[in-house]
């Protein structure tokens, strides 16, 4: 009966593939800072790839991608740096970024060369997955 379910699971792999998402990893431009920060169109983010903006979070890393060279990959972020906290929760709960990654707060975007390097140096005790966790804990309030 096992093998049933492991031929099945096999079958279902080769048929349609895995439900994950393929980057070309020649084309592949990690971001390990992004800086995030409502603007009058609504949201801009900046990273170490570009900067790019959009009516809410999912459009901004919509037109981020649309205008790289590559494949921007999110998932690599060590840091979030906010400008306004209102905009937290929107990117927290979009699951673009690792539960690990860092979170700052900052009065207003700043130039991404050596933001990383900084941040590392000056740890946050809060993480996207702490944030994510008091969200949930108002939600049930």
């Amino acid at each position: 009966m096992k093998w049933a379910y492991i031929l099945a699971a096999v079958g279902l792999t080769v048929a349609f593939g895995l439900p994950f998402r393929e980057y070309n990893t020649e084309k592949l431009l990690p971001v390990r800072t992004v800086q995030a920060a409502r603007s009058g169109s609504g949201v801009r983010i900046v990273t170490e790839i570009g900067a790019a903006e959009g009516a809410d979070w999912r459009a901004a890393v919509a037109n981020l991608r649309k205008s790289a060279s590559g494949d921007v990959f999110f998932d690599t972020a060590e840091q979030l740096v906010v400008c306004g906290p209102s905009l937290l929760p929107e990117i927290v709960q979009s699951g673009e970024l690792r539960p690990s990654a860092q979170v700052y707060y900052a009065d207003k975007l700043t130039d991404p060369e050596g933001l990383n390097e900084y941040l590392s140096a000056h740890g946050s005790d809060r993480t996207v997955a702490d944030v994510r966790y008091a969200l949930l804990g108002e939600e049930e309030r």
